[in-house]
């Protein structure tokens, strides 16, 4: 069984490159793990082993470097030489951030240097650096190094469900394609999606206000929280008081519903959805867009 070695309290990277070699790399999906000091020559190596984001005296794989000096990520390196195109996609965003990471420090002060020190402190304190964290203080691998395995097994899980979710905003574009638009795209009607990513297609892609959804029983109005269109209009309040339904009411004011994901409806509403398509298409057009689009 090949094995693959990588740096003792391992950081982003070297947990990324292992789940990214287990999981794209045929020969490796069912290698065992070793962590090593970063400094370990590699002697111990056979052929079928590597070593990642480590030197091991020469036999191991770091990032691609740049002529500047910047060396990226190795598991950028893992990504773009096994996995898919359609995983690289996929899994865009993760490597971006693990890469700005590796190469550059802080991926907050690299990508968002204009935010005040309480905002980064938010972002820092729960982008993914801080769960690894978390898990290596949870599981104390500073005094427990075994405990190593546990914190791989833990972040293995986090990143494969990143996977899955890389690999569903496609599904999620296709059904933002098959919604039906209303005035002007402003509004949008949406029926038994079945992806979380709609709806943000729909609001950043598309430029659509206010989605109306029937979800099985459950029907609701949510809008993009950036945008000023009231859901709590008296027109659409006297709909729903005319049915004698009990409708949630977001206290933001960005979701409308008699039934949701987390509360799903368990009988048909009595609200027509495209007589609230259109006193939504009304309310759009009396309430211009705060950021036109140009």
């Amino acid at each position: 069984m090949p094995t693959i070695f990588t740096h003792v309290n391992p950081d982003l990277d070297a947990i990324c490159s292992v789940w990214a070699a287990r999981t794209f790399i045929e020969d490796l999906r069912n290698a065992r793990v070793e962590f090593k000091p970063a400094n370990w020559n590699g002697l111990e190596m056979n052929s079928e082993d590597c070593a990642l984001d480590m030197e091991a005296g020469g036999r191991g794989f770091k990032g691609e470097k740049n002529e500047d000096g910047c060396v990226h990520s190795c598991f950028a390196w893992v990504i773009n030489n096994y996995a898919s195109p359609e995983d690289r996609e996929a899994l865009k965003y993760v490597v971006r951030f693990v890469d700005i990471g590796d190469s550059h420090g802080s991926v907050i002060d690299f990508l968002a240097p204009e935010l005040d020190d309480d905002a980064q402190m938010v972002f820092n304190a729960t982008g993914l650096n801080a769960v690894l964290r978390a898990l290596q203080s949870t599981h104390q691998v500073m005094f427990n190094p075994e405990n190593n395995h546990i914190v791989l097994e833990r972040m293995s899980e986090i990143l494969f469900g990143m996977l899955k979710s890389g690999r569903a905003r496609p599904r999620a574009a296709a059904e933002a394609e098959r919604a039906e638009l209303f005035g002007d795209g402003q509004v949008a009607l949406t029926t038994n999606s079945r992806e979380f990513g709609t709806n943000n297609v729909l609001f950043s892609q598309k430029h659509v206000r206010v989605v109306v959804y029937i979800d099985g029983y459950s029907l609701g109005i949510t809008r993009d929280q950036r945008e000023n269109v009231c859901l709590g209009d008296p027109r659409i309040l006297a709909l729903i008081e005319a049915s004698g339904e009990d409708w949630f009411k977001h206290s933001a004011g960005w979701l409308i519903c008699r039934g949701s994901r987390k509360a799903p409806a368990t009988s048909p509403s009595k609200v027509d959805p495209r007589r609230l398509v259109e006193i939504l298409v009304k309310i759009c057009q009396e309430n211009p867009r705060k950021n036109p689009i140009e």
